[in-house]
């Protein structure tokens, strides 16, 4: 499981923390193409396929950033591979840029900047799929730089320019894929770890909710039960007007007896609440967890809060009105995201929509 699940997958914050070192080496992949471009621009007698192959470094840059942004968390398999054919791209269009006028390789500068956007990769995919691609890809790139080098005309054997490109890249694949599968089974050990005090603690939280629920029904009877009841025994007869107050207490006291101790958390978290089966008592610890921390991070908003069926999944919006200043900031929408995959995310409607898999077998389902 450790190479196949993401660090993001299992700490989304630490995600998000990681942002300055992608800056860091998506800023550094770029300079470097220029600066070397700059200096060695006299190996280059195609300019135009240069350029083209700066702007597909750009744009491999560009994507790692939106990739890896909070926002629009998580880091997908799409993203990577898109990343994986524009660094491809911006190594061929450079190599076609200096064709039979490579004469050193150690000036290449597309292979060494896709070396260090592929150590981004770390921060966000599972270590098996960083392996597979970025072996596969230094191939390609060895291949290409090969290529180059018999064009050339080089002295020497052609795999020791190889090794010159490749070898960044298959170090920074490994590299990366070492730290995601250290990092994801850390992770995993730590939370195997603190399984058992997390389910204590919910456990406590249960208890102490039940005996909230036992002291409400308790003020219920002898707040209204027990004087209607000791009233009529005084009057010693009923009129319609009692009957009717009978039933609402009966069915005030029915609903405080059935109620779910899991499903009651949310009423107490936003001003509106439609969730007439409730649903809300479906969801996971995580999920439940993420979904209290939205509504505290919305504190000082009038929140209104929806379940229902979705076939078999159950859908949750969260919406909230302009007053207030507090908001969604980036670190709990990618937690939201990674609790809620697919969750759209919407700050400026002020809606948060989702679906999830109800936990648990659904009454009436």
């Amino acid at each position: 499981m450790s190479s196949r699940t993401s660090a993001q997958q299992l700490d989304p914050l630490a995600a998000v923390t990681a942002q300055m070192f992608v800056w860091g080496l998506t800023a550094t992949a770029f300079a470097l193409a220029v600066s070397l471009s700059v200096i060695h621009v006299a190996e280059y007698n195609d300019r135009p396929l240069l350029v083209l192959a700066l702007l597909a470094i750009a744009a491999a840059c560009l994507v790692v950033i939106l990739a890896s942004s909070p926002s629009r968390a998580p880091f997908t398999r799409a993203d990577a591979v898109l990343l994986h054919v524009l660094c491809l791209a911006a190594v061929l269009l450079e190599a076609a840029a200096q064709w039979e006028t490579n004469a050193t390789v150690r000036s290449d500068w597309a292979p060494l900047a896709y070396a260090l956007l592929v150590l981004v990769t770390g921060c966000y995919r599972p270590a098996r799929e960083i392996l597979v691609m970025g072996v596969v890809d230094a191939f390609i790139v060895g291949a290409i730089t090969v290529a180059g080098q018999v064009a050339f005309g080089a002295s020497l054997v052609p795999l020791v320019y190889a090794g010159l490109t490749a070898g960044p890249m298959l170090a920074a694949t490994v590299g990366a894929a070492t730290f995601a599968r250290i990092i994801v089974i850390r992770l995993l050990e730590w939370r195997d770890a603190s399984r058992g005090a997390r389910a204590e603690l919910a456990e406590t939280l249960r208890a102490e909710v039940r005996e909230q629920l036992r002291e409400e029904r308790i003020a219920l009877v002898e707040a209204e039960v027990g004087p209607f009841l000791r009233g009529l025994l005084e009057a010693g007869s009923a009129d319609a007007e009692d009957a009717e107050r009978a039933r609402a207490l009966s069915e005030a006291l029915r609903r405080e007896l059935v109620a779910e101790v899991d499903g009651r958390w949310l009423s107490d978290l936003v001003w509106r609440l439609h969730d007439p089966e409730g649903l809300a008592g479906h969801m996971d610890e995580t999920q439940h967890a993420t979904i209290e921390a939205a509504c505290a991070a919305l504190a000082d908003r009038r929140l209104s809060a929806r379940l229902s069926r979705s076939g078999d999944r159950i859908r949750f919006t969260l919406a909230w009105d302009r007053t207030g200043k507090r908001r969604l900031g980036p670190e709990l929408q990618a937690l939201i995201r990674a609790a809620f995959p697919g969750a759209l995310v919407r700050p400026n409607s002020r809606m948060l929509d989702l679906e999830f898999e109800p936990l648990g077998v659904v009454r009436g389902a």
